[in-house]
């Protein structure tokens, strides 16, 4: 039976999405000052009164955006960390969640990097986003404790190992040969773990 309401509040929906993944597209292509909302409602095809409906400012924007795609990454990496009984397992399952993660959403991880430090994600969207990421901070300092990483600030562990694994995809994205791929990757992890274990 059709209803209207449904149909209606589908549509809405579908505006939202296509306006989101357009901003996406564009931000990361152009960056936040090349990418005007004029441009990001053509291009999604609504009009620029649908896109401030749904969003307010630009920023506001960005900040839904931002928290999404932060939420979606740590939800990724946690995928078979459970199975990890070890502070070694949980770190290598973790890095190549993350390298999976990185190289199947190329446009999602530039704008991550690309606004991670930005003054146009507000401060609350920045507190969100990297709630979502506590438990590597928790696995990191349950490894010092085991003895097996390095007694460190678990934050710039944390960091440190971010921008290794960050290094890696950007890498291991640009090598077209699968087993080559495959190597660097399992190098790149190798890597990033001597760097941490006691």
């Amino acid at each position: 039976m059709y209803s209207w309401e449904s149909d209606h509040v589908q549509s809405r929906q579908d505006k939202r999405e296509a306006i989101l993944a357009t901003a996406l597209r564009l931000f990361a292509d152009r960056g936040f000052v090349g990418t005007p909302t004029s441009l990001i409602s053509k291009e999604a095809g609504v009009a620029t009164g649908t896109l401030f409906f749904y969003f307010k400012t630009k920023e506001d924007l960005i900040d839904d955006l931002y928290k999404r795609i932060k939420a979606e990454a740590a939800q990724a990496l946690c995928r078979g960390l459970k199975m990890e009984k070890t502070g070694k397992g949980k770190l290598r399952r973790l890095g190549n969640n993350a390298v999976t993660w990185g190289m199947r959403n190329p446009e999602k991880k530039k704008f991550l990097e690309m606004f991670a430090h930005s003054p146009f994600v507000s401060a609350g969207a920045q507190e969100e986003g990297m709630s979502h990421f506590i438990f590597l901070k928790d696995i990191i300092h349950d490894g010092i404790q085991e003895g097996v990483i390095r007694d460190m600030d678990p934050a710039l562990l944390f960091c440190m190992m971010a921008a290794a694994i960050n290094g890696l995809v950007s890498r291991a994205s640009v090598v077209k040969d699968p087993m080559e791929r495959d190597r660097i990757i399992a190098e790149g992890l190798d890597f990033v773990w001597n760097g941490m274990k006691t």
